[in-house]
Parts: structure tokens; sequence; C-alpha cells
């Protein structure tokens, strides 16, 4: 069977179908799923049937793994990989799961000096409906700002730390990743040039020159007007999908749209990038 690769919507994402990741990638086809990955900044592989030790050799297909904090959820006998089991989330205060990934629109691990360049899922489990994961063209939500806009959010850097994820981490790692970095809010994508609006909220400590409170109002209202259905694609999850999107131009956001305790697996493995600039 000849591999396809196909648009999902006309925001961003596409579906590779025709490919097992279990046997060996040839270079051209390599090169091809890069370079789909690039063009289209999501990435689905469909129907896949992955041992943990097979979905990290195909994840090492477009880079090498980064170092996992999230200490409670490594996979021991396979440590770049951390377990997001839906039945294991710790509650809040009203009662509901404290789900990995959900709440803002955010870019993963903004609390690193070299974020990552890509961020892996491979459904394990899902639930009877629901469990959706939404994906946001961060190049479209900075097209479109104007002229003037732009230009200051060119100027803008925020300041970043593990935030609410500091309860998740061992001591070991705590040094290293709680450490501030400061990162563009508009990040230019290395093989493109394509700038990109580049933020997770929930690590802002605040923008330079602007305190937390007023940090914290300027991101929400800039989300809000710039996160728009026409940039978003919303995937609905099938047993098998590989899911990858580019963490330097993406934003995503995990639904609550499932009742949790149902069981919605996933196996994440995230990708190492370069300083952002």
């Amino acid at each position: 069977m000849t591999m396809k690769i196909s648009p999902l919507s006309d925001a961003l994402g596409a579906e590779v179908n025709g490919i097992d990741l279990t046997q060996p990638v040839d270079d051209e086809t390599r090169q091809e799923l890069e370079d789909a990955f690039i063009e289209h900044l999501v990435l689905v592989i469909r129907d896949q049937k992955l041992t943990p030790g097979e979905f990290v050799a195909a994840a090492r297909l477009f880079g090498d793994p980064m170092h996992q904090y999230f200490s409670d959820m490594i996979m021991k006998e396979q440590p770049e990989i951390i377990v997001i089991d839906s039945r294991d989330a710790p509650l809040l205060p009203n009662g509901e799961p404290r789900l990995v990934g959900s709440g803002a629109w955010h870019s993963d691990h903004t609390n690193t000096p070299q974020p990552p360049k890509a961020t892996v899922l491979y459904a394990v489990a899902l639930p009877s409906k629901g469990g959706t994961t939404g994906f946001a063209n961060m190049h479209k939500a900075y097209e479109g700002l104007g002229e003037e806009e732009r230009a200051k959010l060119d100027a803008m850097k925020t300041v970043n730390t593990l935030g609410e994820a500091i309860n998740q981490v061992s001591e070991e790692d705590l040094e290293e990743f709680n450490k501030p970095c400061i990162h563009p809010l508009a990040r230019t994508h290395p093989a493109t040039g394509k700038k990109a609006i580049y933020v997770g909220p929930v690590k802002v400590e605040y923008i330079e020159g602007m305190g937390p409170a007023e940090s914290r109002q300027y991101i929400d209202d800039l989300q809000n007007r710039t996160i728009q259905p026409e940039i978003i694609y919303r995937h609905h999850w099938r047993p098998g999908d590989l899911l990858m999107w580019d963490n330097r131009s993406v934003a995503h956001k995990a639904f609550r749209d499932y009742d949790h305790t149902e069981g919605r697996i996933m196996h994440r493995v995230i990708l190492e990038g370069d300083v952002p600039f």
C-alpha cells in the first residue's frame, strides 16, 4: 500500500495512511513525513499498533526525545514516555479531574530554555465519546493582527517557570526546570521563517515590562481575539492514531468532553527543540 498524505482542514493538519511504523522507514519516506509535518503542522498517522518501544522508535523519526519531568507518569520500562491516564487525574476542589493538557490554549514546556520541537501522542485507549483535542495555527493567529500590533508583539518577551506543574516534578528535576526562561511572544519558525504567537499561559509569570495581573489579562485578550474557529482543527481520536504537532507554531487544548472514569490513555513523547528566537 502506498503512503498517502491528505489535508484535514484548511487551517492545519494532515492525515497519513498506508504506512506501518512497526516496519523500517527509509530515508525518502522519513523526509516526506518531515516535509508534511513542516507544511501542515499537525500530522495524524492512522491505524498503528505499537508497543512502547515501537512508539519511541516512530517518534525518533522526527527527532530525539526530551527528558520527561512529570515524575509520577513516566513509564518505568520506557522512560521517554509519560502515560496520561484520565483515571489517575487528581481531583480539583470542585470534584472535576485535573486533566493533563486541559485548560487554556498553550504550547508545551515553555519553562525550558529549548522547548520541544514537537509533542507526539499515541492513542492507547479512548472513551466511548468525546476526548477531543483542539489545535490552533498560531502563524495564522499572528498574521491576523494589524501591522502595528505585530510590531508590538515582536518586541515582547515572556518570563516562564513551571507554574502549576511544580507539584508534579521530582525534586532532582525541580532546580533545572523551574529556572525562569525568557522567550519571545512572537516566535520565528526555524524551518520556514514564519512568525507565530508563542505562549503557554499557565507557565507565564509575567511579560517583561508588565506585572503578573496585567500580563495575564493581555494574554487572555490576545488569545480570545486570535484563536478563532477558522484557524482551529479539532481532532476526534481513533484507536491507533499517532498524532504529532509542531510545538513552535501550534497551540493545543484538550477538551473535557468525556467521562474521565472510562479511561482515556495516551502515551506521550516530546522531541528536543531549539532556543526560540
